[in-house]
């Protein structure tokens, strides 16, 4: 069976901070988290929520991800930045590297099919949204890293699994 993960970022450019959150089945169990990010960039909220979601997973077990087109075209992009030692065509550095790189050993050679996140208002992904959001809010107010797991009574709401 695969686990299936729902991942949503928001990002706001001027106060640079971010949220993060994910909504994951595993069979009958359904758990999530969210969380902010001061400093941040739009592009290092994804490894963030992957990381956080795959952490107490079993590193063999098959993944399948809902995911925005931001994240898609990341992880495909992924095996060609590690080819090219972390750099872009243009010889750069691969913009938050150290996150994904992190990340990576967590993916491990488990299987992964990554799928466009389902759109409209009563999904696992609109969901996330707003928790994203909450984790956005909580990190730009306080100044501080936030990660909170999401309450069962609150999953307990999430449509369209």
């Amino acid at each position: 069976m695969s686990v299936r993960l729902w991942i949503s970022t928001l990002f706001d450019p001027v106060y640079r901070c971010g949220g993060w959150a994910y909504v994951r089945a595993n069979g009958a169990d359904l758990t999530g988290q969210a969380g902010g990010q001061r400093q941040t960039t739009a592009g290092g909220l994804a490894p963030l929520a992957l990381a956080a979601a795959l952490a107490d997973l079993d590193p063999k077990a098959a993944l399948t991800l809902h995911a925005s087109p931001a994240v898609r075209a990341v992880l495909a992009a992924l095996p060609a930045h590690v080819a090219a030692g972390w750099r872009t065509p243009d010889n750069e550095p691969v913009p938050d590297a150290e996150l994904w790189k992190a990340l990576l050993p967590k993916l491990g050679a488990r299987p992964l099919t990554v799928l466009a996140a389902p759109e409209g208002k009563l999904n696992p992904t609109a969901f996330a949204v707003a928790w994203a959001e909450l984790g956005r809010d909580k990190a730009k107010a306080s100044g501080k890293p936030f990660a909170s797991s999401i309450p069962k009574t609150n999953l307990a709401k999430v449509k369209g699994l």
